[in-house]
């Protein structure tokens, strides 16, 4: 039988394999300042836990959307009553300082832009934001105005980090460790009554007990740093 090393040169083998990226621990410093873009409230929990439970005080949380449409009640303004009403429980749960609406149609995002650029995102050393294939049209929006936001302001200077919602990454950079909070991560996405009957927990919690499998963690969440 013909060896498969004479089937391909060195060149072709450099082309066909990828490099695979084995995770790092992400490190957070007490200094850094922290921005959370969140297309919808519960978004930020889901895929930013880690952070927000360790460096909540550190954090600033921006929601770009109204919300109406995943919620409960009749009406589009007591949805997102409610929905507001679930995130600033949350904010305070986890101890932030500081937090924003923009109040961008729901499901419409990406025809808001000019809502995006009056925000002030300078200051921050990481912006975080659902990663450009995360499977819903809103979340893929937060990473492009991101881009066109910084070619507009040069000054900032922050890097981005993308968490997973509704997606997954095909290889993250980074993870935080959450295998000591799975619980109160339960308990942090159950205060979003309104979206309960999606299941988050269960779901996300499965995927990020897959996710420890590269290292050897029991949970952990996966993020990509962008440059």
């Amino acid at each position: 039988m013909l060896n498969i090393k004479q089937w391909f040169s060195p060149k072709e083998k450099q082309e066909e394999i990828p490099t695979f990226i084995i995770p790092q621990e992400l490190k957070i410093k007490p200094s850094d300042r922290i921005c959370i873009l969140t297309p919808h409230a519960n978004d930020e929990t889901v895929g930013c836990f880690g952070i927000l439970n360790k460096y909540g005080s550190q954090c600033d949380v921006i929601l770009l959307t109204d919300g109406t449409q995943r919620g409960k009640g009749s009406k589009p303004e007591d949805i997102q009553y409610q929905r507001e009403a679930e995130f600033e429980e949350v904010m305070q749960y986890f101890d932030v300082h500081f937090y924003q609406f923009v109040r961008a149609q729901d499901g419409n995002l990406i025809n808001n832009y000019r809502l995006f650029q009056k925000l002030d995102l300078s200051g921050y050393d990481y912006v975080f934001m659902p990663h450009r294939n995360d499977g819903y049209p809103d979340h893929a929006a937060v990473s492009i105005f991101f881009e066109q936001y910084r070619q507009e302001h040069p000054e900032v200077k922050a890097l981005p980090i993308y968490y997973e919602v509704w997606g997954t990454m095909s290889m993250p950079t980074h993870y935080i460790d959450i295998s000591d909070a799975v619980e109160k991560k339960q308990e942090a996405i159950g205060l979003y009554v309104s979206q309960e009957k999606f299941a988050y927990a269960s779901h996300i919690l499965g995927l990020n007990h897959y996710r420890g499998m590269h290292n050897h963690i029991n949970y952990v969440e996966a993020f990509t740093m962008g440059e």
